[in-house]
């Protein structure tokens, strides 16, 4: 951006000597008297020269006595009733506020409640369960038990039937030489009677 040709300061006063001379001050008019420049820059100027200018003139002007006590007590009334108007909207928002506390209040205790109330199930199923574990362990106790039992009545029926069928094998053996000796006597008998 190219730097302006003409400052602030220059273009108030070509639009002040456009015045003077009872011309109406427009862009073309301030280039044709600063001999360049863009004009809507310099009437932008110009016009927000103008914009103070009118801030500042407007007089302070006092009031009529009558004016001013119609002013005051307007200004009094209309204070009264912004008053008003803030304390109901501080009333309506500290009833709404007040409700959503209630509410809030009312779903956290019944969370609470409900939390309280599964928690007291949630108990009584942990110690049924726990009474539970507590009989099937007396139980495996007792199956175990009853099975070390049976194992040592099998290892005695084991050595029992191990004896048994040693017993009947020397059983068979003696059976065997009986039926030898058996069979020798008659032998023997049907020798001797020359048979």
């Amino acid at each position: 951006m190219r730097p302006a040709d003409h400052t602030d300061q220059e273009i108030i006063e070509a639009g002040k000597r456009l015045q003077d001379q009872d011309r109406k001050v427009t862009g073309y008019g301030l280039r044709n008297e600063l001999g360049g420049g863009d004009q809507k820059r310099l009437l932008a100027v110009w016009k927000n020269f103008t914009a103070q200018d009118v801030v500042e003139s407007i007089p302070d002007t006092e009031l009529p006595a009558e004016l001013e006590e119609s002013l005051n007590s307007a200004s009094q009334t209309l204070l009264n009733h912004l008053r008003s108007m803030a304390v109901q909207i501080h009333q309506a928002a500290t009833k709404v506020a007040e409700r959503q506390v209630a509410e809030i209040t009312r779903q956290y205790k019944e969370l609470e409640e409900q939390t309280d109330a599964e928690l007291k199930d949630a108990a009584i199923i942990i110690e049924k369960r726990e009474s539970e574990i507590v009989d099937l362990k007396y139980r495996l106790a007792i199956t175990e038990e009853k099975l070390d039992s049976a194992r040592r009545d099998a290892e005695q029926h084991e050595k029992e039937a191990f004896r048994l069928q040693t017993k009947l094998g020397e059983m068979k053996g003696v059976e065997s030489l009986i039926a030898r000796l058996e069979a020798l006597e008659e032998k023997a008998a049907n020798d001797k009677l020359g048979v």
